[in-house]
Parts: structure tokens; sequence; C-alpha cells
């Protein structure tokens, strides 16, 4: 286990992670950080756990869209695929049909 300090709206934090992931954890630091940013732009001056909270449901809410737009997706590929079986199983119907008068 790798322990990294790492820096959030000014305040430091120790956080552990496994080795190798030290980037990934600055990156994802850097992602929160700049949505705490964007927060903070539209609601103001505000408490820090306040602001911390209403970062964390702003990404609870992109993260749902996210996961929606994949289930919708999935469910829409999905259908093509069967779409696309069918159309095949009605062409080797019909191939087998013209065979079968040759």
């Amino acid at each position: 286990m790798s322990k990294l300090t790492v820096t959030l709206y000014g305040r430091e934090y120790s956080v552990n992670c496994d080795p190798g992931e030290e980037q990934r954890l600055k990156q994802l630091v850097e992602f929160v950080e700049s949505k705490m940013k964007d927060v903070a732009g539209r609601v103001g001056n505000t408490t820090e756990p306040r602001l911390l909270m209403l970062t964390c449901l702003h990404l609870a809410d992109q993260l749902f869209d996210v996961h929606q737009n994949a289930r919708n997706t999935l469910t829409q590929d999905e259908d093509l695929m069967v779409a696309a079986v069918e159309h095949l199983h009605q062409r080797i119907a019909h191939i087998a049909s013209q065979v079968g008068r040759a």
C-alpha cells in the first residue's frame, strides 16, 4: 500500500492507494478539485463541508446520467443485435429455399 499526501481545496489529506496508482489518484484529486471550484462558483460563499456535500451530489448526478446512458445504449445495442439476427435468419431461410429448388 502506498501513502500519498494530496491537497484538495487547500487542505492536505493522507490517502492510501495501491502501488502504481499514485498518478491516477492525483488525477482524481485534480478532477474533484475542478468540480469543487465549479460548484463554489455557482453557490458562492459556503462552508467547506457544505461545498464537499454539494460537490458529491453533483458528481453523483453526473454518474447517474452516465449509468443511465450506458443502460440505454446497451438496450439499443441489444435491440439492434436481435434485429440483425432475425434478418440473418430470414436470409438463411430464403437462401435455403432457393437451394432446395435448384
